[in-house]
């Protein structure tokens, strides 16, 4: 009797795994990506231009709406879906982070607009978000699950492909008022998309989890000094990484152009940047031979590059769209490759504790990224700044990546150097 309940679960898992019902999951999971991380993240980027127009707002007032939604969406633990359940949990989120986008299409002012979409949507999404990478884990086993969970990056590119100009067209006949709203409706459908995975999750195998935060754990993962220089870069990567989605349209305003430029090249952005996801999961068997973040020394180059491009070659619109091209292929690699750099530094004991710690650390960095950047463009009066800074922070990151590398070769030559030329005692010779 005590081997019946193993072998029953056992039994079940093969019948799963071959039936298509992890399709259904993975396919919700892709949904997921492109409901809470691609069209927010693009849609508010194109509506903060108008409501910092209208209400004649500061932008590091105004740009706290897309910080704290991302950071928050991004900053989720799973505490809370242990104690009341994931399904639950999903149902509550989805409503809070529709209902919130709703709501601020009545707002009067910028301070009640950052409340409910950086605050109430953010908080609300970060549920879905988290179970779109949860659900993978358990809907598939071994390799598949690695691969499939860095294929679900594809559907917040395709979110950020297809936004701007229904943003722009949304924008153009009911105001920003109107886009929360249809929105917010549009978002309701992450309800339908949780009990279709929900129906098509396998059952789990009633495992207890402990709830206390361990923190012996917590210090073993800075231990090792990869995560170390990867927690460094999710900080710089954090505040000013998606410094184009958000200033970018409203930089570009402010220099002659119209939504319908500023649309497009966040188009060519997020073309590009699923063209980024796909490649880092084609090359990653060539990647992976070396550690990833190895890698990071010229995509992070490449990025400071094009983070610099804008404000250098404004007046070249051929240069904003190779600047562009650049930006949304190495953005689209290092989102993609996040999860797997945490794998390959870390024990896999400590592999759910590095990864959660990695989006808290992302996601509160985010958080403080869009008020900072919104700040330096109100004391300079321009958004120059704000790229230049973002394009410094990025060779910093590739700077430690190479520091990195440097450290782990010499760190591997002691060490043969111990293993082949062993200590000779003089005594035992005579």
């Amino acid at each position: 009797m005590a081997d019946e309940s193993p072998n029953k679960w056992g039994t079940w898992r093969e019948r799963y795994d071959k039936s298509h019902r992890r399709y259904v999951v993975f396919t919700g999971s892709l949904f997921l990506q492109f409901l809470v991380i691609g069209m927010p993240s693009s849609m508010l980027g194109i509506v903060y231009v108008d409501i910092m127009r209208e209400f004649r707002a500061g932008a590091s007032e105004t740009a706290l709406m897309l910080s704290l939604y991302r950071g928050l969406s991004f900053g989720g633990r799973n505490h809370l879906m242990r104690w009341a359940g994931e399904f639950p949990c999903m149902m509550v989120g989805s409503l809070v982070g529709s209902f919130s986008f709703i709501t601020a299409a009545f707002a009067q002012n910028v301070t009640t607009i950052v409340l409910f979409v950086g605050l109430g949507a953010g908080c609300g999404f970060m549920i879905p978000l988290l179970l779109a990478y949860s659900n993978i884990g358990r809907a598939f086993t071994g390799k598949p699950a690695s691969k499939f969970l860095t294929l679900t990056a594809v559907g917040g590119g395709v979110g950020l492909i297809v936004t701007p100009y229904i943003t722009e067209f949304l924008l153009r006949e009911y105001g920003w008022r109107g886009t929360f709203l249809i929105f917010g409706g549009i978002f309701l459908h992450l309800l339908l998309i949780g009990v279709v995975v929900q129906l098509n999750l396998p059952p789990s195998e009633n495992l207890k989890k402990s709830t206390v935060f361990q923190w012996r754990k917590q210090i073993a993962i800075f231990k090792c000094r990869a995560y170390s220089v990867f927690a460094f870069d999710m900080i710089l990567f954090g505040m000013f990484g998606f410094a184009e989605p958000w200033f970018l349209p409203d930089f570009l305003v402010s220099n002659k152009y119209d939504q319908q430029d500023a649309a497009f090249l966040l188009t060519v952005i997020g073309v590009f940047s699923l063209v980024g996801r796909i490649l880092a999961g084609v090359l990653e068997p060539l990647l992976s031979r070396t550690k990833l973040v190895y890698h990071w020394i010229y995509v992070f180059a490449l990025m400071g590059i094009s983070h610099a491009a804008f404000p250098c070659f404004i007046h070249l619109f051929p240069v904003l769209i190779g600047a562009s091209v650049i930006y949304g292929i190495t953005f689209g690699m290092v989102v993609s490759q996040s999860a797997p750099v945490v794998f390959q530094s870390l024990p896999l004991e400590l592999y759910p504790t590095g990864l959660a710690t990695e989006f808290t650390i992302y996601g509160g960095f985010t958080a403080l990224g869009g008020y900072v950047g919104g700040m330096v463009r109100d004391v300079t009066g321009g958004y120059e700044a704000v790229f230049y800074v973002a394009s410094l922070t990025a060779m910093i990151v590739a700077a430690s990546c190479g520091v990195l590398l440097c450290m782990d070769k010499l760190c591997s030559r002691k060490v043969k150097t111990d293993v082949h030329i062993p200590s000779v005692s003089v005594i035992s010779h005579l």
